[in-house]
């Protein structure tokens, strides 16, 4: 079986989802393991939204361990490897990590990351960068757009090998430093922080100023009613002078 640094590997022609495929390859191999694809049928996003899979994208999902209490370190530390990524191939446009693992380039969403929960201690996280193709959706949630658009052609798989070595150098960090290490980068590379933002959640909105990530890795917003703490929720542009 191949392998990409300490990952098992496989890469496919077609799947309906690499999340469902790389559960396949945990079970046959019982260890860390990655597998993407060119082509992916059935993609999906958070909250069991689509996501739009255009050919020559990546598609790729990670399978591995981790404290479940930590989770929400491992959603943070996922979106800085796809934006240390991107930056490697685009170093000279603003890349930035929406809250809480969304990647925007000139403030348009590049990739997206799903977690799910596998067996054991296991974690799927699936990931979706925009290379060769900025998909075509309708009615999206924000612009969209891939790295493609700003000039840069490159092959899926190098992609892929890039963010490995992000993930795991970030991984290394995190485990030596501790979320501290994360929370720096993330808030240096924040999408509108320090601006008014708008959460959605199940149908209510917060706004405030995104100020802080607390130690769980949820976003924090002064608002006029105080401080709050975000768990979960689709994060918009609020009004700002």
């Amino acid at each position: 079986m191949e392998k990409i640094e300490n990952w098992y590997f496989e890469d496919l022609e077609q799947t309906s989802s690499t999340n469902d495929s790389v559960l396949e390859l945990l079970l046959r191999c019982h260890a860390p393991c990655i597998v993407s694809a060119a082509v992916q049928t059935k993609g999906r996003g958070r909250l069991d939204r689509k996501w739009e899979s255009a050919d020559g994208n990546l598609y790729v999902s990670f399978a591995y361990e981790l404290d479940t209490s930590k989770i929400g370190h491992y959603v943070l530390l996922s979106g800085l490897a796809v934006l240390e990524t991107v930056k490697t191939f685009a170093p000279d446009v603003c890349v930035e990590v929406k809250w809480p693992n969304d990647v925007f380039v000139g403030a348009k969403k590049i990739s997206g990351i799903l977690f799910e929960k596998g067996p054991d201690n296991y974690w799927i996280m699936g990931i979706g960068i925009n290379v060769a193709r900025t998909p075509k959706v309708e009615n999206p949630m924000y612009q969209i757009t891939s790295l493609h658009d700003f000039g840069v052609q490159v092959d899926r798989l190098k992609v892929l090998n890039v963010l490995v070595k992000h993930f795991n150098f970030l991984k290394m960090q995190y485990q030596k430093h501790g979320f501290s290490f994360l929370k720096s980068i993330w808030l240096d590379n924040a999408y509108n922080r320090g601006k008014n933002v708008i959460i959605k959640q199940n149908g209510k909105e917060i706004e405030g100023v995104l100020a802080d990530l607390d130690e769980n890795a949820n976003l924090v917003l002064n608002t006029k009613e105080g401080e709050k703490h975000i768990l979960v929720g689709d994060l918009f542009e609020g009004k700002n002078e």
